[in-house]
Parts: C-alpha cells; sequence; structure tokens
C-alpha cells in the first residue's frame, strides 16, 4: 500500500510539474500544456525534418559503431542528473524514473506503443545533448536469434551488453550479471520510487530459451496481419513484447524497473519497428488510428509470483519441448503495477477525462524532451520522431 501511494503521489507531482510548469502557479495546468506540446523548446512549433535519423539493426553495426553507443549509455550512467528528479544521481536514473512513474498509464493501455516511441526518443536526445553520441539508436532483430538466442552479439562481453545473470539457487541464472560493461552498473531507484539502500542494485538476467520464443515470425506476422490498432497493439503487447523482457529475465522482467537494463532500448526499438511496419502497410488510415483505455481496467493484471512485476495475462509458450509462462521480475524488487490513480487525472491527458485513448493525448517526460502529444509521435519520418528503419 505504501507503494501504491507513493507512486500516486511522485505521478501527480510530476503531472502538475511537466504540464504546468514550476513557475506557472497561477496558470491552470492546461493553458500551460497547449504551450509546452510541441517539439523544440516551449512554445516553438515542431522541427521540419530534414534528415531522418537511420536505426540499423545491433548486428549490422560496425565495432566502432557498437562501442559507441555503449560508450555513450555508460556516458549516461555517470552524467550528474540535471531535470530534478528525487534521488536521481545520473542522468540514466532521470530516464529511469519517466518510465517507473507512468507505468500505470503505459502498459497495457492505448498509449502503450506511442509512449514508447516517445521514449526512445527520450533516450537518443540524451546520447546525443549529453553525451555528444553522433550515431542512431539500434534494435535487437530478435526474429534472427530466437534458435541461438544465448549465442546472440548483444550478450557479448566485449562488443555487446554482457550475459546471463549469476546463477540463483535452482536456477543457471537470475543474479547479478556478472560481465560486460554494464556489470558494476548500480541503479538507485526502486519501484516505489524510493532510493535503493546500500548504492543501490544491480542489474539481473535468467535467460530463458523458451519465453525468447516470442520473437518467432509465425507470431510477428500474426501481429503485423492484425485489422486494427488495438488487435495489433494487444498482439505486440504479448509474445513478442515477452521475447525481450522476459526471455532476458530478471531486471527486464521487472514491468517497472525493465529500462535499467540497456537492452530495454534495443527491445523496445524493435517493437517499434514492427508497429511502423504493420503501420506502413496502411499508412494513410494508420497515421491515425489509435484505440484503447488509458488506465489498466481491471485495475492491474493479475500480479505475478512476488518477485516482480505482473506477467501479461496467462501466455504460455511451448518451444524445444519446454513449456513455460512469464513470472515475475528480479528479486528483490517484488510489486504489481499498482492500482491507477484517481481518474480525474487523465484530464491532465488532454482525452477529455475519460478512458479512452485519442490522438490528443499528452505523453511527457520531466523536461528530458517537451511535451508532445500521441498524434505528433504517430509519424516516425514526421518533425518530432524524424527517424526510419533501415
Amino acid at each position: 500500500m505504501h507503494g501504491t501511494a507513493n507512486l500516486r503521489i511522485a505521478l501527480a507531482a510530476l503531472l502538475l510539474y511537466t504540464l504546468a510548469g514550476v513557475s506557472a502557479a497561477s496558470s491552470s495546468p492546461k493553458t500551460q500544456l497547449s504551450r509546452r506540446r510541441c517539439g523544440g523548446k516551449s512554445g516553438s512549433p515542431i522541427k521540419n525534418c530534414a534528415r531522418k535519423s537511420q536505426r540499423k539493426a545491433w548486428d549490422d553495426l560496425t565495432p566502432d559503431q557498437r562501442k559507441d553507443y555503449i560508450s555513450s549509455t555508460l556516458c549516461l550512467t555517470t552524467t550528474p542528473a540535471k531535470h530534478g528528479v528525487p534521488g536521481a544521481k545520473t542522468l540514466w536514473d532521470e530516464l529511469h524514473y519517466v518510465h517507473i512513474v507512468q507505468s500505470a498509464y503505459i502498459h497495457f493501455v492505448g498509449a502503450f506503443l506511442p509512449f514508447h516511441r516517445y521514449f526512445l526518443l527520450a533516450h537518443e536526445t540524451l546520447l546525443r545533448r549529453e553525451c555528444n553520441y553522433r550515431g542512431h539508436i539500434p534494435y535487437w532483430n530478435e526474429v534472427n536469434d530466437v534458435f541461438t538466442f544465448r549465442n546472440s552479439s548483444v550478450f557479448d562481453p566485449m562488443t555487446g551488453f554482457g550475459g546471463d545473470g549469476a546463477p540463483l539457487a535452482g536456477h543457471p541464472g537470475g543474479g547479478c550479471i556478472t560481465d560486460g560493461p554494464f556489470a558494476d552498473l548500480r541503479l538507485q531507484l526502486t519501484a516505489n520510487l524510493t532510493v535503493a539502500p546500500d548504492g543501490g542494485y544491480c542489474i539481473s538476467r535468467n535467460m530463458s530459451d523458451c519465453l525468447f520464443s516470442g520473437a518467432l515470425q509465425e507470431n510477428l506476422d500474426a501481429c503485423l496481419s492484425a485489422p486494427t490498432f488495438e488487435a495489433h497493439r494487444n498482439c505486440l503487447e504479448a509474445k513478442p513484447h515477452i521475447a525481450g523482457h522476459w526471455g532476458v529475465g530478471g531486471t527486464m522482467s521487472d514491468t517497472l524497473l525493465s529500462p535499467g537494463d540497456p537492452l530495454f532500448f534495443l527491445h523496445h526499438t524493435w517493437l517499434d519497428k514492427l508497429w511502423w511496419e504493420w503501420q506502413s502497410r496502411n499508412l494513410s488510415a494508420r497515421l491515425t488510428e489509435i484505440s484503447g483505455p488509458n488506465i489498466v481496467v481491471p485495475p492491474a493484471p493479475p500480479p505475478g509470483n512476488g518477485t516482480g512485476g505482473p506477467p501479461p495475462g496467462k501466455t504460455t509458450f511451448t518451444f524445444r519441448n519446454e513449456t513455460c509462462s512469464p513470472s515475475g521480475g528480479g528479486p528483490g524488487q517484488g510489486h504489481g503495477i499498482g492500482e491507477p490513480l484517481d481518474t480525474a487525472l487523465t484530464d491532465f491527458f488532454g482525452d477529455g477525462g475519460g478512458n479512452v485513448t485519442t490522438l490528443g493525448h499528452v505523453l511527457f517526460s520531466h523536461g528530458i524532451l517537451p511535451n508532445s502529444t500521441i498524434g505528433e509521435v504517430m509519424d516516425l519520418g514526421g518533425g518530432v520522431v524524424c527517424a526510419e528503419y533501415v
């Protein structure tokens, strides 16, 4: 209960800070919201997309490009925080916070795909603005690694992100990662938005070939052939989404805390690519097709096994004579998404106070980026995101 209360307080504060502006006590949040909605500095128009960011698969990057991306990500984990997030020590902590504090509004809802497209942009923007990154954010083409999962180049300890976690009782993994460039990283913020004791906690992994089979081509084909946005979103948020999160396991399988593992961003860039592929099959119609609730109904999915975030329903996998289903997240971080906030707060999202996601729904990142609407990020190659997959 204390975690839910803290989450409510923090999200309410974040909404008021981001949407109303810290110096606008006399103005209504909605007035400030309209001023801060577009790209660029507050009140400026959305930029034109003259040169798109070209997002490539991790396997298609040169060794130097991989090194630059990892070095820039490490830079975020050491650069001091500057956006006023309570308890954050670094920019990585602040990026982590943006996901934690909004989790009740960005999973199992209509904003799932648009929010994460915006969140990826926040990550890319920090890499460029704060760490002088000159490349583009890559994606993990997971479908190519289903049958060779543990040998994927993303797990290489020298040129990738390190491998499985240390063995825990009864499991080959599940503990802290012990190799790779992020083995010493300590995450500071817990699911309750408190500062973790003892200097923070590690990135954990508990790899599962069976759960990673959600990335099989047949599952992707089903999502890409979905007739409506709602059907497509529900499909992507099931097996393909599970693949990267629960296949890697540990921190990645924790609904709130998963962005603490840098693999989160490669996984969600791949999911965004799949969404864009679906959009592109009928682009004129699908640039404006949005639907779904703003808050989880019922209040939260069924809880997990007490060691992490809730599993997405009862999805079951069978792979190489093994049957498996997703459970909770990393050890010691047990929680669920929690009950949603007072529904009156949904008015801040610009959907008219209802529980239906619209193109006017506002996306925010605690000042890392200016606010955008879902409508402004629907076009991957438009002025806000300005990217393409190659």
